[in-house]
């Protein structure tokens, strides 16, 4: 299964540390990292993972595709805005 992360920890300089969906995944790049630049914090990933939840393969993402992608993890109200927005409901709703 592909997912879209975003790297939060160097695995150069120890474990790494990479969020998919509000949730942390340690990792290292042997056997897994597949892209020719180097993993920095921020970077936008896709991941592969198993059934089991574990990875299988990590590479870099397009920023772009990233950034129009709202982060449900920092804007909870997100996704209950798009549903608002689609539907047409009245009103605000704040995050």
């Amino acid at each position: 299964m592909k997912k879209r992360g975003k790297i939060l920890r160097d695995p150069r300089t120890g474990p790494g540390l990479l969020m998919i969906e509000g949730r942390q995944y340690w990792f290292c790049l042997e056997g897994v990292w597949k892209s020719e630049a180097a993993p920095v914090p921020g970077l936008a990933v896709d991941v592969t993972l198993n059934r089991d939840g574990e990875i299988l393969a990590i590479t870099s993402g397009s920023e772009a595709e990233f950034a129009a992608e709202p982060d449900t993890a920092k804007a909870p109200w997100g996704i209950l805005r798009r549903i608002a927005a689609k539907c047409g409901m009245p009103g605000r709703l704040r995050g």
